[in-house]
């Protein structure tokens, strides 16, 4: 009986130690600002640093968890996805959003010349974003975590966890 008490023990300390804590705001703005790849103050170089996520069966209105990749090239190497919607930032909190595709020929981008920006703010020990549109807000998501994920030749997709809620 002692044994199996033990074992409970350790399982739950185990469990609880190993959820993360969410992702601070100044982190995150630090992660999107990092990403900015702009040449010029006066144009958007759309695509340039830009931030995908899987548009599948049009998975990203649909799903609630979506996921923020940084690399194309995790799509080519671990996923079958074709569809995207693609976040550019050329500011740490605003950003132009485009749909691409990548498995018909030949590829192909569409853009949205509507502007979005973003608040992240923390609260009960939670991260969130809110996605703004001409002020109002569009989508709001916790960020659940930040994590990179290993590629091929030596290159990594660094991931954003968004869980959408209302």
């Amino acid at each position: 009986m002692k044994l199996i008490y033990t074992l409970t023990l350790i399982l739950i300390a185990n469990v609880g130690y190993s959820q993360s804590a969410a992702p601070g705001v100044n982190q995150v703005y630090k992660l999107l600002r990092s990403s900015i790849n702009q040449t010029s103050k006066k144009s958007i170089s759309i695509g340039s640093g830009e931030w995908l996520i899987c548009n599948q069966d049009s998975a990203f209105f649909k799903n609630d968890t979506l996921r923020l990749y940084d690399n194309i090239n995790y799509f080519y190497q671990l996923s079958k996805c074709c569809d995207f919607i693609g976040w550019t930032f050329y500011e740490k909190n605003a950003f132009v959003q485009s749909k691409s595709q990548i498995c018909n020929e030949p590829s192909s981008m569409s853009i949205q010349t509507e502007y979005y920006n973003i608040q992240v703010f923390s609260k009960d020990k939670s991260t969130f974003m809110f996605v703004i549109k001409q002020g109002v807000v569009f989508g709001k998501f916790e960020i659940i975590n930040i994590k990179s994920i290993a590629l091929a030749n030596n290159n990594s997709s660094k991931i954003i966890v968004l869980k959408r809620f209302k």
